[in-house]
């Protein structure tokens, strides 16, 4: 009796032995991913530059648009590019040029290439019921005099605010 719950325990063991076997084997070729979690993401900021909420004339124009330029407003700008509202969708990856009238910019505006990382639709529409897109543009191209002025707004405006994003004297 003690043998043959000796052997049934072999076996058992020994088809444990065998799936884990085929497993490992099953992983290996279609190349699963193992690992341990070293870390996770816990919802805090995960862009490359700084954001500051901003509201911004800026002009764009695409190559291929007959009408020239167009007039929109900021809603965030960054060293490395600027997220604008537009009536217009653009497409994800379209080249455009961008002017940015910075209020410390003196007289002249911050000139840019831009490409179009990413598009959405806006969820507020106008009381004429025209859609409205948000757009992130990112910097390819910007002089080292503009780059210098888009970075000094940029430190000053994120000393304006607060963790929040609300402006300290509101």
């Amino acid at each position: 009796m003690i043998l043959v719950i000796q052997l049934i325990l072999v076996s058992v063991l020994f088809l444990i032995l065998i799936a884990l076997y085929v497993d490992e084997k099953h992983k290996h070729k279609f190349k699963i991913p193992t690992g341990i979690l070293t870390q996770f993401w816990d919802g805090s900021e995960r862009r490359r530059f700084v954001r500051v909420d901003a509201d911004i004339p800026v002009k764009y124009s695409l190559s291929l648009k007959p009408n020239g330029t167009s007039v929109v407003k900021t809603a965030d700008i960054s060293i490395g590019g600027v997220c604008i509202t537009l009536a217009e969708k653009l497409t994800p990856k379209q080249n455009l040029a961008v002017e940015i009238g910075l209020p410390d910019a003196g007289k002249s505006a911050i000139v840019a290439k831009g490409r179009v990382a990413w598009v959405k639709e806006s969820e507020s529409q106008s009381q004429d019921g025209i859609r409205y897109f948000t757009a992130g543009i990112e910097f390819c191209e910007i002089s080292r005099n503009g780059m210098a002025c888009l970075l000094n707004f940029v430190k000053n405006a994120r000393g304006s605010q607060t963790a929040d994003g609300e402006s300290k004297s509101s």
